[in-house]
Protein backbone atom coordinates (compact mmCIF):
# COMPACT_ATOMS: atom_id res chain seq x y z
CA UNK A 1 0.00 0.00 0.00
CA UNK A 2 1.20 3.31 -1.03
CA UNK A 3 1.95 5.67 2.45
CA UNK A 4 -0.32 8.45 3.25
CA UNK A 5 1.77 11.74 3.61
CA UNK A 6 -1.40 14.01 2.93
CA UNK A 7 -4.42 14.46 4.33
CA UNK A 8 -7.05 17.14 2.49
CA UNK A 9 -10.30 18.20 4.27
CA UNK A 10 -13.76 19.61 3.58
CA UNK A 11 -14.39 22.67 5.33
CA UNK A 12 -17.87 23.40 5.93
CA UNK A 13 -20.33 20.33 7.38
CA UNK A 14 -16.68 18.63 8.12
CA UNK A 15 -14.31 20.93 9.91
CA UNK A 16 -17.07 23.42 11.31
CA UNK A 17 -20.82 23.88 10.88
CA UNK A 18 -23.34 25.90 10.15
CA UNK A 19 -25.88 24.39 12.08
CA UNK A 20 -26.01 23.13 16.07
CA UNK A 21 -28.62 20.77 17.53
CA UNK A 22 -30.20 20.54 13.65
CA UNK A 23 -30.91 24.47 13.76
CA UNK A 24 -29.00 27.30 11.81
CA UNK A 25 -26.52 28.86 14.19
CA UNK A 26 -27.38 32.30 12.56
CA UNK A 27 -31.54 31.93 11.45
CA UNK A 28 -32.63 33.15 8.07
CA UNK A 29 -36.19 33.18 8.82
CA UNK A 30 -36.09 37.43 8.98
CA UNK A 31 -33.36 37.79 6.05
CA UNK A 32 -36.18 38.71 3.38
CA UNK A 33 -33.26 38.98 0.52
CA UNK A 34 -35.66 39.42 -2.48
CA UNK A 35 -38.12 41.82 -0.90
CA UNK A 36 -35.20 44.16 0.24
CA UNK A 37 -33.66 44.20 -3.14
CA UNK A 38 -37.26 44.45 -4.46
CA UNK A 39 -37.54 41.23 -6.54
CA UNK A 40 -40.02 38.14 -6.25
CA UNK A 41 -38.60 35.32 -4.27
CA UNK A 42 -38.72 33.07 -6.34
CA UNK A 43 -36.81 35.01 -9.16
CA UNK A 44 -34.19 35.86 -6.47
CA UNK A 45 -33.21 32.37 -5.45
CA UNK A 46 -33.29 31.03 -9.23
CA UNK A 47 -31.01 33.56 -9.80
CA UNK A 48 -28.90 33.48 -6.72
CA UNK A 49 -29.15 29.30 -7.90
CA UNK A 50 -28.32 29.59 -11.53
CA UNK A 51 -24.81 32.03 -10.54
CA UNK A 52 -23.85 29.34 -8.18
CA UNK A 53 -20.98 27.84 -10.08
CA UNK A 54 -19.49 31.10 -11.45
CA UNK A 55 -19.72 32.45 -7.20
CA UNK A 56 -17.78 29.49 -6.56
CA UNK A 57 -15.11 29.68 -9.36
CA UNK A 58 -14.82 33.17 -8.85
CA UNK A 59 -15.96 34.60 -11.98
CA UNK A 60 -17.95 36.64 -10.67
CA UNK A 61 -15.22 39.67 -8.54
CA UNK A 62 -17.23 39.54 -5.31
CA UNK A 63 -20.46 39.13 -3.22
CA UNK A 64 -21.37 42.98 -4.85
CA UNK A 65 -20.63 41.77 -8.60
CA UNK A 66 -22.96 38.71 -7.96
CA UNK A 67 -26.12 41.20 -7.25
CA UNK A 68 -25.68 43.49 -9.80
CA UNK A 69 -25.65 40.68 -12.17
CA UNK A 70 -29.40 40.03 -10.77
CA UNK A 71 -30.53 43.01 -10.29
CA UNK A 72 -29.29 44.07 -13.67
CA UNK A 73 -30.66 40.98 -15.07
CA UNK A 74 -33.78 41.71 -13.72
CA UNK A 75 -33.94 45.66 -14.67
CA UNK A 76 -34.10 46.71 -11.00
CA UNK A 77 -31.65 49.61 -9.43
CA UNK A 78 -29.53 48.26 -7.03
CA UNK A 79 -29.42 49.44 -3.79
CA UNK A 80 -25.87 50.04 -2.86
CA UNK A 81 -26.83 50.57 1.33
CA UNK A 82 -28.74 47.35 1.08
CA UNK A 83 -26.83 45.11 -0.84
CA UNK A 84 -23.82 46.27 1.21
CA UNK A 85 -26.00 45.46 4.37
CA UNK A 86 -26.67 41.73 3.22
CA UNK A 87 -23.13 41.48 2.31
CA UNK A 88 -22.60 42.15 6.16
CA UNK A 89 -25.47 39.84 7.46
CA UNK A 90 -24.18 37.10 5.15
CA UNK A 91 -20.21 37.42 6.35
CA UNK A 92 -21.85 37.39 10.10
CA UNK A 93 -23.83 34.28 9.60
CA UNK A 94 -20.53 32.26 8.09
CA UNK A 95 -18.57 33.64 10.80
CA UNK A 96 -21.17 31.37 13.21
CA UNK A 97 -19.88 28.45 11.48
CA UNK A 98 -16.39 29.32 12.89
CA UNK A 99 -18.19 29.27 16.24
CA UNK A 100 -18.85 25.97 18.19
CA UNK A 101 -16.26 23.51 16.54
CA UNK A 102 -15.90 19.92 17.69
CA UNK A 103 -13.05 19.92 20.34
CA UNK A 104 -12.16 16.43 18.89
CA UNK A 105 -11.83 17.89 15.74
CA UNK A 106 -8.59 19.98 16.93
CA UNK A 107 -7.47 16.59 18.41
CA UNK A 108 -7.59 14.95 15.04
CA UNK A 109 -5.56 17.80 13.19
CA UNK A 110 -2.99 17.54 16.46
CA UNK A 111 -2.60 13.93 16.06
CA UNK A 112 -2.21 14.31 12.35
CA UNK A 113 0.66 17.18 12.76
CA UNK A 114 2.15 14.70 15.11
CA UNK A 115 2.38 11.97 12.98
CA UNK A 116 3.64 14.27 10.41
CA UNK A 117 1.00 14.22 7.89
CA UNK A 118 0.74 17.55 5.57
CA UNK A 119 -2.38 18.45 6.10
CA UNK A 120 -4.61 20.64 3.51
CA UNK A 121 -8.08 22.12 2.84
CA UNK A 122 -10.09 22.28 -0.34
CA UNK A 123 -13.22 24.73 0.24
CA UNK A 124 -15.78 25.50 -2.16
CA UNK A 125 -16.72 28.63 -1.06
CA UNK A 126 -16.77 32.92 -2.20
CA UNK A 127 -14.81 35.63 -0.26
CA UNK A 128 -17.76 36.58 2.23
CA UNK A 129 -18.23 32.78 3.34
CA UNK A 130 -14.32 32.32 4.08
CA UNK A 131 -13.98 36.21 5.66
CA UNK A 132 -13.61 34.78 9.36
CA UNK A 133 -11.02 31.85 8.10
CA UNK A 134 -7.73 33.82 9.36
CA UNK A 135 -9.06 34.53 12.58
CA UNK A 136 -9.76 30.77 13.13
CA UNK A 137 -8.20 28.53 15.55
CA UNK A 138 -7.74 25.96 12.68
CA UNK A 139 -6.00 27.74 10.21
CA UNK A 140 -2.63 27.00 11.65
CA UNK A 141 -2.84 23.37 11.79
CA UNK A 142 -2.77 23.48 7.64
CA UNK A 143 0.18 23.70 5.10
CA UNK A 144 -1.69 24.40 2.12
CA UNK A 145 -6.02 26.01 1.94
CA UNK A 146 -7.46 25.70 -1.14
CA UNK A 147 -10.88 28.17 -1.84
CA UNK A 148 -12.16 27.38 -5.05
CA UNK A 149 -13.30 30.97 -5.26
CA UNK A 150 -9.10 31.65 -5.85
CA UNK A 151 -8.67 29.28 -7.16
CA UNK A 152 -10.90 29.16 -10.48
CA UNK A 153 -11.83 25.31 -9.90
CA UNK A 154 -14.34 23.97 -7.38
CA UNK A 155 -14.90 20.12 -5.94
CA UNK A 156 -15.69 18.08 -8.12
CA UNK A 157 -13.58 19.41 -10.77
CA UNK A 158 -9.79 17.11 -10.97
CA UNK A 159 -7.95 20.12 -11.24
CA UNK A 160 -8.71 21.69 -7.38
CA UNK A 161 -7.71 18.16 -6.40
CA UNK A 162 -4.35 18.22 -8.02
CA UNK A 163 -3.29 21.61 -7.15
CA UNK A 164 -3.86 20.72 -3.64
CA UNK A 165 -1.31 18.07 -4.40
CA UNK A 166 1.33 19.92 -6.22
CA UNK A 167 1.08 22.71 -3.39
CA UNK A 168 1.68 19.80 -0.74
CA UNK A 169 4.38 18.28 -3.08
CA UNK A 170 2.53 15.01 -2.88
CA UNK A 171 0.53 12.68 -5.50
CA UNK A 172 -2.94 12.07 -5.11
CA UNK A 173 -2.36 8.58 -4.09
CA UNK A 174 -0.19 9.80 -0.84
CA UNK A 175 -3.68 11.79 -0.28
CA UNK A 176 -6.42 11.00 1.93
CA UNK A 177 -9.48 13.21 1.46
CA UNK A 178 -11.98 13.65 4.33
CA UNK A 179 -15.46 15.55 3.57
CA UNK A 180 -18.82 15.43 4.15
CA UNK A 181 -19.78 14.56 0.61
CA UNK A 182 -20.97 18.15 -0.59
CA UNK A 183 -20.52 18.77 -3.90
CA UNK A 184 -20.20 15.27 -4.73
CA UNK A 185 -16.68 15.67 -3.42
CA UNK A 186 -15.78 12.54 -2.79
CA UNK A 187 -16.35 11.04 -5.98
CA UNK A 188 -14.62 13.55 -7.18
CA UNK A 189 -11.35 12.64 -4.76
CA UNK A 190 -11.92 9.19 -5.97
CA UNK A 191 -11.47 9.85 -9.23
CA UNK A 192 -7.98 11.06 -8.71
CA UNK A 193 -6.81 8.67 -7.10
CA UNK A 194 -7.21 9.67 -3.73
CA UNK A 195 -8.57 7.46 -0.90
CA UNK A 196 -11.81 9.31 0.16
CA UNK A 197 -13.99 8.68 3.91
CA UNK A 198 -17.21 10.56 4.47
CA UNK A 199 -17.52 12.29 7.74
CA UNK A 200 -21.01 12.55 8.97
CA UNK A 201 -20.11 13.74 12.63
CA UNK A 202 -21.96 17.08 11.82
CA UNK A 203 -24.90 15.87 9.27
CA UNK A 204 -28.25 14.49 10.31
CA UNK A 205 -29.13 11.24 10.77
CA UNK A 206 -31.28 11.49 7.85
CA UNK A 207 -28.52 12.53 5.73
CA UNK A 208 -25.79 10.30 6.22
CA UNK A 209 -26.85 7.24 4.37
CA UNK A 210 -27.38 9.18 0.63
CA UNK A 211 -23.93 9.18 0.16
CA UNK A 212 -22.98 5.26 -0.83
CA UNK A 213 -19.63 3.70 -1.35
CA UNK A 214 -17.20 5.27 1.29
CA UNK A 215 -16.15 4.48 4.76
CA UNK A 216 -17.92 6.61 7.03
CA UNK A 217 -16.51 8.29 9.73
CA UNK A 218 -19.44 9.06 12.86
CA UNK A 219 -16.48 10.75 14.89
CA UNK A 220 -13.64 13.37 13.76
CA UNK A 221 -11.20 10.45 15.78
CA UNK A 222 -11.84 7.37 13.87
CA UNK A 223 -9.80 9.42 10.98
CA UNK A 224 -6.93 8.96 12.94
CA UNK A 225 -7.63 5.25 12.98
CA UNK A 226 -8.69 4.79 9.78
CA UNK A 227 -5.74 6.73 8.16
CA UNK A 228 -2.70 6.08 10.53
CA UNK A 229 -3.10 2.94 12.33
Amino acid sequence: MIRTRAVLFDLFETLISEYADGIRKVSRANRNHAERLGLAHDVYRQEWGAAHNKRMTGQFADYFAVMRHILEGQQVEADERTVKELYEERVLEKRAAFKGIDPEVFELLGAFKQEGLKLGLISNCTEEEVHAWPDCELAPYFDEVIFSYQAGYAKPDPSIYRLACDRLGVTAEQCVFIGDGGSDELNGANGVAMRAYHAVWYLPLSMRDKITGYPKLDRPLQALDAVVR
